[in-house]
């Protein structure tokens, strides 16, 4: 199982981050966003096949195919906002965490347009006027 992998290295980080956090903060915090980078490759490594997947669905069922890039798209951002933000929060900038949160909130937003007129164009086919 992969998982406990991925705990047993999360787990030995923050032990060695709190033994060194005393005496030098900043290599505590730089092995701390190590190990936290490390975990997100291999994560994101993991979903290239399951994104693969998810687009022969998509194919199959006849989605457009730029809808659904859209939506990994906005997926993405979702957990790169939140990973920068816990970054920032760690670091103890709460207000930079924050702003980070609202960027992506805005470009999610934005990217959602289009996906938004789709749907309102479906639902007007619904409905006779």
């Amino acid at each position: 199982m992969e998982i406990v992998s991925v705990i047993g290295m999360a787990v030995l980080a923050t032990f060695l981050a709190l033994l060194i956090k005393r005496e030098h903060p900043a290599i505590a915090f730089i092995l701390a966003v190590g190990a936290a980078i490390l975990i997100l490759l291999f994560a994101l490594g993991r979903l290239s096949s399951l994104l693969d997947v998810f687009r022969q669905l998509a194919e199959r069922t006849g989605i457009n195919l730029q809808y659904f890039n859209l939506l990994l798209k906005i997926i993405g951002i979702a957990y790169l906002a939140e990973f920068g933000a816990q970054f920032c929060r760690d670091a103890g900038q709460e207000t930079i965490a924050g702003a980070v949160e609202l960027a992506g909130k805005a470009i999610i937003l934005l990217l959602s347009v289009p996906i938004l007129i789709a749907v309102f164009d479906l639902t007007l086919k619904l409905f006779p006027r």
